[in-house]
């Protein structure tokens, strides 16, 4: 064997350190793919951030590639590693920036079908936004269905509840919902109050006059990787999803992959929206955990993450247009 290509202490470090970074994106891709660790801890939250998890290791990777080429001690070897293993990264980081939505614009939402339902979902972060930011939104997409975390439906005053809507929330719950009153009258109907959770069922006076309505705001994971309370919020999802005719929107502090198979129940992800938080960094960069998940009589005719000017809160809007599913070739 040549000298240069001969394995050298510092050569075999290197190898070993590009060979550790690829297996940890290998063991990543399979949890945002197939949702492998999908509640481990830390490994659990890092599955929100895809594009921070790629950046990293691809500086690292790089930093590695770097080494093997300047320094004269390192085996050809090493260098292959290396540059092979940044290649993938790079690769992995290209595939992430090209399937991330953007968020775009409320105004360039084209109205929805005659037959779709919109639903609004905003962690309006309390006060944060002024009931003339939250109305004129509304305003703007006009939806059937809004869904406010950190929100007290209590703390509304006279006037700020848009014309044409109907609240709806429970004490104690930090999450508000409001209907048109073009759908027909709902009643709270279950409930969980526990801290896990925050989240409440809306159902119709009358079955099957619309969807149940499950609006939550989980509890975000620990700093330390405890995902205990959040878990729960998910269960507890899960249990009011057993209607196949049911719709949960809010702030999940969860990504799909964070869920079994991508599902709650008979909840599934409607559709891929833009990360949504935190507002103030680009969205490559952010986590998706915002969401609306449908159960087996609805599907996504679009979704969207919204740039909204001037946001104050550090949740941007999310808002999806669904539509009844067709089973058996027979619209349900």
């Amino acid at each position: 064997m040549p000298e240069k290509d001969r394995p050298t202490r510092r050569g075999t470090f290197l190898i070993a350190c590009a060979a550790a970074l690829g297996v940890i994106a290998l063991v990543y891709i399979s949890g945002l793919q197939v949702g492998f660790g999908a509640r481990w801890g830390l490994f659990s939250g890092a599955l929100a951030f895809p594009g921070i998890v790629f950046a990293g290791l691809l500086a690292a990777s790089l930093v590695l590639s770097a080494v093997a080429v300047a320094s004269g001690r390192a085996s050809r070897s090493a260098r292959i590693v290396t540059g092979s293993v940044s290649a993938g990264l790079l690769a992995a980081m290209v595939v992430t920036l090209a399937v991330t939505p953007a968020p775009v614009p409320p105004e360039s939402l084209p109205a929805r079908s005659a037959d779709a339902l919109r639903l609004l979902a905003w962690n309006v972060q309390q006060t944060a936004e002024s009931p003339d930011a939250r109305n004129r939104l509304i305003e703007t997409l006009e939806p059937d269905v809004v869904v406010f975390s950190e929100l007290y439906e209590g703390n509304l005053q006279s006037g700020d509840l848009p014309a044409g809507y109907v609240s709806y929330g429970v004490r104690g719950i930090a999450v508000t919902v409001l209907v048109t009153d073009d759908l027909p009258p709902f009643r709270v109907s279950a409930a969980d109050d526990s801290g896990a959770t925050s989240g409440f069922v809306l159902t119709p006076e009358t079955d099957g006059a619309a969807p149940e309505i499950v609006a939550v705001h989980l509890v975000r994971p620990g700093i330390d990787g405890d995902t205990t309370l959040r878990d729960r919020g998910l269960d507890w999802i899960a249990e009011q999803c057993a209607s196949p005719d049911a719709i949960a929107a809010g702030d999940f502090n969860a990504v799909a992959p964070n869920m079994p198979r991508g599902r709650l129940g008979f909840c599934r992800s409607a559709a891929a929206f833009a990360p949504s938080w935190p507002a103030s960094i680009p969205p490559l960069f952010g986590a998706a955990i915002d969401n609306v998940l449908v159960s087996e009589r609805w599907d996504a005719e679009r979704v969207a993450t919204l740039d909204v000017p001037g946001i104050r809160t550090d949740h941007r809007p999310i808002v999806a247009d669904v539509v009844p599913a067709l089973i058996e070739g027979a619209a349900r």
